[in-house]
């Protein structure tokens, strides 16, 4: 039996590549000295602050990219899970079903139409998770140029459309490598794009790592609990207990993670669907 609404699989890390957020743009316009500080320093603040939040809101935005090689319809089991009445004598005219139930993305739909009208684009190729950006798009071995294929969203489920009047292979040759003639690979970044929020709330994180990498004053909580002197009280946050918390410590930085992982989840729920489109990652 189908899982209804399956929630997107994620694809398994690419050889040699290292999972988390990859090319993270970050804004550091509130973050004056960012120019001032060592570019290496710079590298590893980003590296870092991009790192944490990536963990800290679900890893669901700009992951590193992956190797995607779709399977055309003739490579594929069938069309999908039909249920009855197929091809059962004297239904129809043509000894079939006048309606066909199958299940599309996880959802039950009724095909009952005639004609050539559909919603399909003439030539495209879904996605088995969601696409932060497409890198590059090759065919036995060749890159296409960016306008010779969009990307699209059709029932939730991102396509990738053929716009230069070719279209893609039905079946590509699986025992090929990805740049032999017979192969068809899409590399892109699984995840949703990085909203503008979220680049500059990792500016000011990052912005703030530099500073205590480089023994400047910085906003980052401390260890110490609390401290009396001259009738001055002094308490500062624990960082261990905001880590358990899932935020940073910055007012601004955890505002952001608090509005896109309210329920600090860790990554987002899966379910695995026999009805579910698959591909294959190299």
């Amino acid at each position: 039996m189908p899982v209804i609404n399956p929630v997107e699989p994620t694809p398994p890390p690419t050889p040699g590549v290292t999972p988390g957020p990859c090319d993270w743009p970050i804004d550091t316009t509130c973050c004056p000295d960012w120019n001032t500080f060592d570019p290496a320093v710079r590298a590893r603040a980003t590296t870092l602050a991009t790192f944490i939040l990536d963990a800290l809101t679900g890893r669901q935005f700009s992951q590193c990219a992956v190797n995607y090689r779709p399977c055309g319809p003739k490579c594929q089991s069938g069309a999908g899970y039909i249920s009855w009445p197929v091809g059962t004598p004297g239904v129809s005219a043509g000894g079939g079903p006048w309606m066909l139930p199958y299940v599309d993305a996880g959802v039950w739909r009724n095909c009952g139409c005639s004609g050539g009208c559909s919603c399909a684009a003439a030539c495209e190729v879904p996605f088995p998770t969601s696409v932060a950006s497409v890198a590059s798009v090759s065919v036995d071995g060749l890159e296409l140029d960016p306008s010779a294929y969009r990307l699209d969203s059709w029932r939730g489920r991102p396509m990738l459309v053929r716009t230069d009047g070719d279209c893609w292979p039905t079946c590509q040759d699986m025992n090929v490598g990805p740049d032999e003639v017979g192969a068809f690979v899409i590399t892109y970044q699984p995840g949703r794009p990085l909203p503008m929020a979220g680049q500059i709330a990792a500016g000011e994180y990052a912005c703030e790592i530099a500073k205590a990498c480089s023994g400047a004053d910085c906003a980052l909580p401390q260890q110490l609990a609390s401290l009396s002197r001259n009738g001055v009280d002094i308490e500062m946050v624990d960082p261990t207990t905001v880590a358990e918390n899932g935020l940073t410590g910055l007012p601004n930085v955890d505002l952001w993670i608090r509005a896109v992982n309210p329920a600090r989840r860790a990554q987002r729920s899966r379910v695995a669907s026999v009805d579910t489109y698959r591909g294959r990652f190299s």
